[in-house]
């Protein structure tokens, strides 16, 4: 029987720390983004214009498609970076149900850790960061918080507290 377990949040929320938490629990790691950049880098876009073309091209699906063709096990999965209740239910169409944990932050929070990550597609500015946030919303995002089998609040807390945290949910 599989176990599958999708991570869903706002940028620098702290999702892909918790999916590593997930990995490190011998679960095999997935993530959304890690299509959308390999889409950025085949079409020549950044990510954030690459994860827009491949919704609007191919559908709310696409990304979700992109990933399954990568996934080589059915038991224990950990998927990093959902986006939208289509996505969601195009893996529970494959894996039956979807563990859904939705990682909240401030915006605070979030923007700080943005901008001390390094990565090229994070915003260089206080306004480029909240454009993205619309982005997301409009991806579908906010929808999931609704679908969230568990709510798991990322403010302040050591790598400690979100391990137990995540030990409390698994």
């Amino acid at each position: 029987m599989s176990r599958v377990i999708a991570v869903a949040g706002l940028p620098g929320s702290g999702k892909t720390t918790i999916a590593k938490i997930i990995k490190s629990r011998g679960y095999d790691y997935y993530s959304l983004g890690d299509v959308v950049r390999a889409e950025a880098q085949r079409s020549g876009m950044p990510p954030d214009r690459a994860a827009v073309a491949l919704r609007l091209e191919k559908g709310k699906r696409a990304v979700a498609h992109g990933l399954l063709k990568n996934v080589k096990t059915h038991t224990k999965i950990v998927i990093d970076g959902v986006r939208s209740l289509e996505e969601v239910e195009t893996l529970e169409e494959v894996f039956g149900h979807v563990t859904l944990i939705y990682v909240v932050a401030s915006r605070k929070t979030r923007y700080k850790r943005l901008a001390g990550r390094g990565r090229g597609d994070d915003p260089a500015t206080y306004s480029q960061f909240l454009m993205r946030d619309i982005r997301e919303l409009r991806f579908g995002l906010a929808d999931l918080l609704a679908r969230a089998d568990y709510i798991l609040v990322n403010e302040d807390k050591s790598l400690e507290e979100l391990e137990k945290e995540v030990d409390r949910i698994l």
